[in-house]
């Protein structure tokens, strides 16, 4: 089908990939194909992405943040339950999974959300879910949230009974305030305090770490970091200005240094792509939109030397796939669907907000260096340059 520089069980190879009814059927150098340029990676897997739709389309929608994540080399998504209403009966859940089906230009996976009312029969649901979807996660969790009702105490952790992975927003409301810049407000000792607690509860996965101290803290666990805490910091605030409220929020260079320093170290690299309007950010709401240009940057700080292509494909592709059991995705290799993504290290590009897809229509990383991907397969089929839609959710088989 194509053949090229393919990135195979951990290193470059010249070869070709046959792909028979969307997998990859046999790989090797006696295999013929279109010859690419460029270096073939396996397209990427964000794990973590807020889609809003529902009362929220003007920040953005499964159609155009799958869009988005197409154009970013992802291959597969999985989206947060937070949204307007939240995600966290099975009816809505099936409700947004039937939008995906016919939205989705990448594959399509979606959380469940705990909260205080459906905490007694979490189990109950994800039993009802799972008949019909593969249920990623339960989470992110919120161990702060100014909905109440999203905000989940270690107590409830402590006793919950469900047979699915959680993922947790590690802030401990005691070390959180409100403010602007919220960096000032939200201190680090919340994350810290949070994940080592919960570390002491079970095995959790964390989503965007941001600080040195809570990284390391993680023995029994999974974690991801988000490429805005690697990226920026709080020096960052006067260049931001009104954008620059995250949660967790930006913390002191010195962390973001490290983060990149031992990017080999990280389990896993998620967007955590969260739009807002321009109106929202400067009402202070908190977020950056991210999965178009995560994977992106970091081919060009690989490019540039900074971190190993190898540690930036097990990060946005092997670990995710591993770490949440998408068994069929994350590696180039015999039996896995045939979903890669093509990179022209020469065309190294700078990042303009009016040429991405989000409906947000801002980037923090606005002037920043990119490499986008030229071709985007999905299960064998070039999909990029048609914008053809996927239009597959996580379904019981098949994942």
């Amino acid at each position: 089908m194509i053949y090229g520089k393919i990135f195979y069980k951990g290193e470059f190879v010249e070869a070709g990939i046959e792909v028979e009814d969307g997998r990859i059927k046999k790989i090797g150098k006696l295999v013929k194909g279109k010859e690419v340029r460029g270096i073939v990676l396996p397209a990427g897997v964000d794990v973590h992405v807020h889609f809003r739709d529902f009362e929220e389309r003007e920040k953005e929608t499964i159609e155009s943040g799958s869009l988005a994540a197409l154009h970013g080399g992802i291959c597969l998504v999985v989206d947060q339950p937070n949204t307007k209403p939240v995600v966290d009966d099975a009816e809505i859940y099936f409700r947004r999974m039937e939008i995906a089906e016919r939205k989705t230009y990448v594959d399509y996976g979606l959380n469940l959300a705990l909260t205080t009312s459906n905490v007694e029969k979490i189990a109950e649901t994800v039993e009802k879910i799972r008949k019909k979807y593969f249920l990623p996660a339960i989470g992110e969790v919120f161990l702060q949230n100014s909905n109440k009702e999203l905000e989940i105490g270690y107590e409830i952790l402590r006793n919950l009974r469900v047979d699915a992975k959680v993922t947790i927003h590690a802030e401990d409301p005691r070390f959180v305030e409100i403010g602007f810049p919220n960096f000032l407000f939200r201190k680090k000792e919340a994350e810290v305090v949070a994940v080592k607690e919960c570390e002491r509860i079970g095995k959790f996965h964390f989503c965007h770490l941001s600080t040195r101290e809570a990284v390391e803290s993680v023995k029994r666990g999974t974690f991801e970091v988000a490429p805005h805490h690697i990226l920026f910091s709080v020096e960052d605030h006067k260049r931001l200005s009104d954008l620059v409220n995250v949660n967790p929020p930006l913390r002191q260079k010195s962390e973001a240094e490290w983060l990149l320093r031992n990017f080999d170290k990280l389990h896993v690299l998620a967007s955590d792509h969260a739009p807002h309007t321009l109106e929202d950010k400067k009402r202070g709401s908190a977020g950056f939109p991210g999965v178009e240009t995560t994977f992106p940057i970091f081919v060009e700080l690989a490019r540039r030397g900074l971190i190993s292509l190898r540690d930036l494909v097990e990060k946005v592709a092997v670990n995710p796939a591993k770490i949440f059991s998408f068994r069929n995705y994350g590696e180039i290799e015999v039996g896995k669907f045939a979903n890669f993504a093509i990179f022209d290290l020469k065309k190294v590009n700078e990042i303009r907000a009016e040429e991405l897809h989000s409906n947000c229509g801002w980037t923090p990383y606005e002037g920043f260096k990119a490499v986008f991907p030229e071709q985007v397969y999905l299960r064998g089929e070039e999909v990029l340059q048609s914008q053809l839609r996927s239009g597959r959710v996580l379904k019981i088989s098949g994942v």
